[in-house]
């Protein structure tokens, strides 16, 4: 059973002591839910990963599109971008945007190098995480399959309910259950942080937040011991 936006409400307002929504109304703590989902999707892209197809555009600069946060990784050409299920084509491998330009200088040209609809390599560059590179360039026939983390929708109130009552949250989170006790840390961060000058309010919030954060180090440094890549060797096969 999916995790309930009115259920991280409903403990917040338990832990705050706050039952009535008089001090925290129900608005606010989901507008808080919502600004958590975000924060996880900037402190942990994985969790708003999505395996997309991305349509190329003719030349070497491509766009991970509307909504995209960052690009994780670029798996493979697909022969049918638009059909179910996908049919792939030729892997496509990382390169160093810096090995490129200084092996091939004119490797953007097309009149150097003849634009394809099949991709070779790719380039990344942390410094702009929502467009990469690819080689050759494409004619813009071309698609990839890529893992791409997306901005998280907000929670919204159940159309036609009222705001006012907690049925009307009963919304799922749109991250995955798993941070859902991130998500009421960060709730109770942004709530104690409101009343901050009442004794003992700053360090109750600054306390949510380390834990917030601590929460999400721990899944980080599991997810690298339990991947699949772990005890990679790099046997042939």
């Amino acid at each position: 059973m999916p995790v309930l936006a009115s259920d991280i409400i409903d403990r917040a307002q338990t832990i705050v002591q706050d039952k009535t929504g008089v001090r925290w109304p129900y608005q606010e703590l989901l507008q808080w839910l919502n600004d958590g989902q975000r924060e996880v999707a900037i402190h942990k892209p994985s969790a708003t990963a999505q395996n997309d197809v991305i349509p190329l555009q003719p030349g070497t600069l491509q766009s991970i599109g509307d909504g995209g946060l960052c690009l994780l990784r670029v798996i493979r050409n697909l022969k049918t971008p638009v059909g179910t299920p996908r049919v792939g084509g030729r892997a496509c491998r990382i390169v160093a945007r810096e090995v490129l330009d200084a092996q091939h200088p004119s490797w953007h040209d097309p009149d150097v190098f003849a634009y394809t609809k099949e991709v070779k390599h790719f380039c990344f560059d942390e410094s702009d995480p929502t467009h990469f590179y690819v080689f050759p360039g494409n004619t813009g026939e071309g698609a990839l399959e890529a893992v791409v983390s997306r901005s998280p929708a907000d929670v919204v109130v159940s159309p036609g309910t009222d705001p006012n009552n907690l049925a009307a949250y009963r919304q799922p989170i749109t991250i995955p259950d798993i941070y859902s006790n991130c998500l009421l840390d960060y709730v109770l961060f942004r709530a104690y942080s409101k009343d901050a000058d009442y004794a003992g309010n700053s360090e109750r919030s600054t306390h949510h937040y380390q834990v917030f954060a601590s929460s999400l180090g721990v899944k980080t440094q599991v997810e690298a011991v339990v991947s699949p890549n772990a005890n990679q060797r790099g046997v042939a096969v």
